[in-house]
């Protein structure tokens, strides 16, 4: 394969593909409240009618899917491939030194929310459906690109879109993620346990908190206990009276639930430092479960639900979120596992391990794995798209992390972060270098084209 005329095509069109995606990137499409054909709110379906209309713009079939997503179409075929991108963003947050929706270019470098993740390569999608369709490059398959609005907040606009009955690709790419390219994203599982109108012991506590989601390594936690006691401060942890209560606060270090090893919990290194001191009641009951069953591992050891896996890596285990009140009392697991292990089985061996401490499994949600053999014909082109496009031969990636990929099967994360890429997405200054936006658009046509051949 030799996608060079293509690359310098779409290279050709570098002032009008910025240009639009500058445009969308303008648009502030958080999440917001419903509003009458703003299902997600006025942001992102600002963003969803940008990509139509510029889809139709150029002269390609364009759908609204009841202001939920939409989709814009080349070709001709009985089958379809498909590019799949959100429009949707997340907040802006603190930090940034650019206006992070002004799209701005610096030596070079495009900054903004979006930009990443997933406008940037979204947008850059339809451009090169432009670039395919103008070189007269001749596919087997129509080629769709389509377009989510809920992605950041549970994408329950790619779940409408497959219960609408539209049609379904054969096979895709999403560029929500990394080079090379994604084969396996682990399963999820989050378990929240704990007791409701818990009992107090010998020693009352007042509070137990923090935590800020189940999926990040809390790095702050505090315990107040009623009564004076003389408890020994530890590394990170540290000890006061007030009020003739005792106040114990922890710092940890923070990190994703995907790589928990990289962080420190906040609650687990307070509750070792406090434990020669017995509360008794039923908090006694959370704070041996985590000091036992949890503790330092973050690979689910203890809790029997440890599998490894040479090809997708092994379980991780993380306690992200935990609370004490007179209403209820919980600890919140986030449980990610290879191709190896069931959610069934996950599911079952936390409701027995909670049990054995007087515990209850109060809620429990999970999210299926997505693996594509190596050898199946999706990865195997995408393979030869990533090779041909950069003259390197890099290994696809099992991640912990899930991705938009899950919303349909034989999908997977193409870019558009390149190896050694420093984290953008959702980051204060998101920003991308234009040379490697341009490069990823590439990639995204060449591998539209790949996809929309049929095997011979």
């Amino acid at each position: 394969m030799d996608y060079s005329a293509l690359r310098e095509k779409i290279n050709s069109m570098q002032e009008e593909i910025l240009e639009g995606i500058r445009s969308c990137m303008q648009i502030e499409s958080v999440g917001g409240e419903l509003e009458e054909g703003a299902p997600y709110g006025r942001g992102p379906k600002e963003a969803l009618d940008f990509a139509l209309n510029l889809g139709e713009k150029l002269g390609f079939r364009a759908v609204n899917v009841d202001d939920k997503a939409g989709y814009i179409e080349m070709g001709d075929g009985e089958e379809m491939a498909a590019v799949l991108g959100h429009l949707d963003v997340v907040p802006a947050g603190e930090g940034w030194s650019h206006p992070p929706f002004g799209a701005e270019i610096q030596d070079g470098i495009l900054y903004g929310r979006g930009v990443v993740d997933d406008k940037g390569p979204t947008i850059g999608a339809i451009y090169a459906l432009k670039a395919i369709r103008e070189l007269g490059i001749q596919t087997d398959r129509r080629i769709r690109v389509i377009f989510g609005t809920n992605e950041e907040r549970g994408c329950d606009c790619i779940r409408h879109y497959v219960k609408s009955g539209q049609e379904l690709p054969v096979m895709g790419i999403t560029p929500d993620a990394e080079y090379p390219m994604i084969f396996f994203e682990k399963g999820m599982t989050t378990v929240i346990g704990g007791l409701k109108n818990p009992s107090q012991g010998e020693i009352k506590v007042l509070e137990f908190t923090g935590g800020t989601a189940a999926n990040i390594v809390p790095m702050y936690c505090r315990l107040v206990l009623e009564g004076e006691h003389e408890i020994p401060e530890t590394e990170g942890v540290t000890v006061k009276h007030e009020n003739g209560n005792t106040v114990i606060e922890a710092k940890g270090v923070s990190a994703h639930a995907s790589v928990p090893e990289l962080g420190v919990n906040a609650a687990v290194r307070l509750l070792k430092a406090v434990r020669p001191l017995k509360t008794g009641g039923d908090f006694q009951k959370l704070a041996d479960f985590i000091c036992n069953e949890i503790g330092e591992e973050t690979n689910g050891e203890a809790l029997g639900i440890c599998f490894r896996d040479e090809e997708t890596g092994e379980t991780t285990v993380n306690l992200g979120v935990f609370s004490y009140t007179e209403e209820k009392m919980y600890l919140n697991l986030d449980i990610r596992y290879p191709k190896n292990e069931r959610k069934e089985d996950v599911t079952a061996k936390l409701e027995k391990a909670l049990s054995d401490y007087g515990l209850e499994l109060l809620e429990s949600r999970s999210t299926d794995m997505l693996y594509i053999p190596k050898d199946s014909e999706l990865i195997q082109k995408l393979m030869a798209v990533y090779e041909e496009g950069t003259g390197t031969r890099e290994e696809p990636k099992a991640i912990g992390g899930g991705t938009y990929a899950k919303m349909f099967s034989n999908m997977a994360a193409f870019g558009p972060a390149f190896p050694g890429d420093a984290e953008a997405a959702h980051q204060p200054d998101e920003r991308m270098e234009i040379e490697k936006l341009m490069k990823s658009i590439g990639l995204t046509a060449a591998a539209m084209v790949e996809m929309a051949k049929k095997a011979v």
